[in-house]
């Protein structure tokens, strides 16, 4: 408690905060903004209640509500304590609002009020918000808290159990997506365990961490599958989620980019592209993608660097997250460069908080050699957004066609982000090593997805100034980062890893299994041969997988379908050649179709099947009697996605056992 001068009685403000209001002490909130001195100092959520002739308003979705609700008599004192707006401050006009840019009227209406003070950016919390049952009873109404019970997020798994899945979140996901604070978090944890952790945030990470966890945690949780828990961890986030009593903003954008680790049926609208959607929109609406220090609406107010990482952090979680899901789903980033003036990040932004950290928390929780992961997350982002300059130039509806030179300048972008040779480390962990090949499975994948427009699609597509030599450039690096990816895989599957893939990985190897595919085509049979064996060995990849991630399966299936019908097609055109030659002996026996000493495979090119490509949307609809995809040839589209509405038709009768029960297929990637 502060008081300006002690031999004085001090006078209370004729605006406060809710805090300050019902402990009858001097608030100087309209003097510094929220948090009040006072509620800096205790800890406490700073709330400004404005005098209104009805019912008080109920606060506003994503600010965080005091620990004891405010008595009645309590809160008609804060009304009529602010009886005044002498001190010029309008509705959300408080240092945790952020009004928008010169677009919209109300930074107008705020320039009238406060000439040449610019405006602040949303202002991070302190600390992780508790929410138990003990803490949140007065939140919810009796139904509510029935809900809760029934859905189960009140449930407590065992200790054991909870050590592992933060040791999982932290060691897999983490160092990729970096939106918890795990000094605050974990020095919390190792404190007083699960107790003081907002309920929300605390089962969007479990859910994360159960793609990773061993089969053994599983059935100590009293789980039978990974699949099982996946859904009970995300009905439990859920529903705090959806009965959210005023939750701060920051612990709802670090919610729900973690619960886009949940992937469900075509019918869901909750999937991952949902989710991440939320969370942009949440972070454009508290202002993080500006430069917080640049619109600082109060000199001593500017955020704390220890914020700037923070929200650095969460928006630069968003851009990647957006990146792949738009390549993943075939559909427009929500995220515009030139909307954004948020500094790129550095890996200070995640080492510094390690600082901080407890001995006994580092050593069991944290894996060795962060600083290489901070490093690997940095050139993530770098990687991310070049991909999303890339998928802007080759896949906007609008606009002039790309030219050699914009290639070429985008080539030059992602070579810069080239990862090092670090893996290569004597006594490097498995951990960073495994970080390692994933960066190098994104960088490998966003060459392919520059390039890969002018190798499916070749002559035609080649810009009109290309030379012949820059064609046969193009050629050669799809063909190498694609054989680059395969090689990574391997290493993956030597070092028994796959288990800890992430689920990022599905989206990276499409563009690679895309290039094998056409590979299977070619009219040389040790091509066909080496484009087969590459593709077979992503597919092996996606069937360890399908037990944990939905699309792992569906992608099986797709490409293995696909590979069929090109294995066949060429085997029966061998087969009707073989007979031509039979019944006409004196033709030329080289062109009876394609064999070799070792028994390869007989691949040739043949016209693509346009019977049906003509009808929209029945690109992928399985024959009545086959059950297969009839426009194959789709699948070598550079912009290639399976339509949701389609997704869920073309895989009902999934008879490889990946489907567990009643559990649905996921609708396209795993991202």
């Amino acid at each position: 408690m502060v008081h300006d001068n002690a031999s004085k009685k001090p006078r209370r403000s004729r605006v406060a905060c809710s805090s300050c209001n019902s402990r009858k002490v001097r608030c100087d909130v309209t003097q510094t903004g929220t948090p009040c001195t006072n509620c800096r100092h205790e800890a406490a959520v700073c709330e400004i209640r404005a005098r209104k002739k009805h019912r008080p308003r109920v606060p506003r979705r994503g600010v965080r509500e005091t620990s004891s609700r405010p008595e009645a008599a309590d809160i008609a004192d804060t009304a009529d304590a602010a009886t005044t707006d002498a001190e010029g401050v309008l509705p959300d006009d408080s240092a945790c609002s952020y009004i928008g840019d010169t677009r919209g009227p109300r930074e107008t209406v705020y320039e009238l009020c406060h000439p040449g003070v610019p405006q602040e950016a949303y202002r991070p919390p302190t600390s992780i918000a508790p929410c138990s049952p003990s803490n949140t009873s007065t939140a919810y109404k009796p139904h509510e808290l029935d809900y809760i019970r029934h859905q189960g997020g009140f449930s407590s798994l065992p200790p054991d159990v909870c050590d592992e899945l933060v040791r999982c979140y932290f060691c897999h996901v983490h160092f990729f997506l970096p939106v918890v604070e795990a000094s605050t978090f974990l020095n919390e944890y190792v404190e007083n365990r699960c107790q003081n952790v907002n309920s929300l945030l605390l089962w969007s990470m479990f859910l994360a961490a159960t793609n990773f966890v061993d089969v053994d945690v599983l059935h100590r949780a009293g789980f039978p599958s990974r699949k099982v828990m996946k859904k009970a961890m995300y009905t439990r986030a859920k529903c705090f989620y959806d009965l959210d009593h005023g939750t701060d903003k920051i612990i709802l954008i670090q919610s729900v980019l973690l619960m886009s680790f949940w992937y469900s049926d075509a019918q869901d609208h909750t999937g991952a592209w949902y989710w991440v959607g939320i969370a942009v929109t949440l972070a454009q609406g508290m202002g993080i993608h500006r430069c917080t220090n640049a619109q600082s609406r109060h000199p001593n107010l500017i955020l704390s660097e220890e914020r700037h990482r923070l929200t650095r952090r969460l928006w630069w979680t968003c851009v990647v997250r957006d990146r792949w899901l738009s390549l993943a789903k075939g559909r427009p980033m929500r995220i515009h460069d030139e909307d954004c003036d948020v500094a790129l990040p550095c890996t200070k932004d995640l080492l510094d908080e390690f600082e901080v950290l407890s001995a006994h928390a580092t050593r069991e929780f944290i894996p060795r050699g962060v600083d290489g992961l901070a490093d690997m997350w940095v050139q993530l982002v770098r990687v991310s957004v070049t991909l999303g300059r890339i998928m802007r130039t080759h896949y906007r509806l609008k606009g002039p066609k790309p030219g050699v030179e914009d290639i070429d300048e985008l080539a030059a972008d992602l070579d810069d982000c080239q990862p090092g040779a670090a893996v290569g480390i004597q006594g490097t962990s498995d951990v960073l090593l495994l970080h390692e090949y994933h960066l190098q499975l994104f960088y490998q994948a966003s060459v392919t997805v520059l390039y890969r427009p002018y190798f499916l699609n070749a002559p035609g597509s080649f810009p009109g100034n290309s030379s012949a030599a820059w064609q046969q450039m193009v050629r050669s690096r799809v063909r190498t980062a694609a054989s680059a990816t395969n090689n990574v895989v391997e290493k993956i599957v030597e070092m028994d890893a796959v288990k800890f893939i992430k689920p990022m990985v599905i989206t990276s190897l499409i563009p690679a299994m895309q290039i094998h595919l056409f590979d299977c085509k070619s009219r040389s049979p040790l091509q066909a041969s080496l484009g087969q064996n590459r593709l077979q060995l992503c597919l092996l990849l996606l069937a360890s997988l399908r037990d944990t991630y939905w699309s792992a399966g569906v992608m099986y299936r797709l490409f293995d379908r696909a590979q069929s019908i090109l294995i066949n097609k060429g085997n029966d055109n061998s087969t009707t050649r073989q007979n031509d030659t039979n019944q006409h002996p004196a033709q030329d026996q080289t062109t009876a179709g394609h064999t070799t000493d070792r028994g390869m495979p007989s691949v040739v090119t043949f016209p693509p099947d346009t019977s049906v490509a003509s009808i929209p949307g029945n690109e992928f609809m399985p024959n009545s009697e086959s059950r297969e995809f009839n426009n194959w040839e789709h699948l070598f589209s550079p912009g290639f996605s399976l339509p949701d509405d389609l997704s869920q038709v073309f895989f009902t009768e999934y008879t490889t056992g990946v489907v567990e029960g009643e559990e649905p297929i996921s609708s396209w990637y795993d991202v």
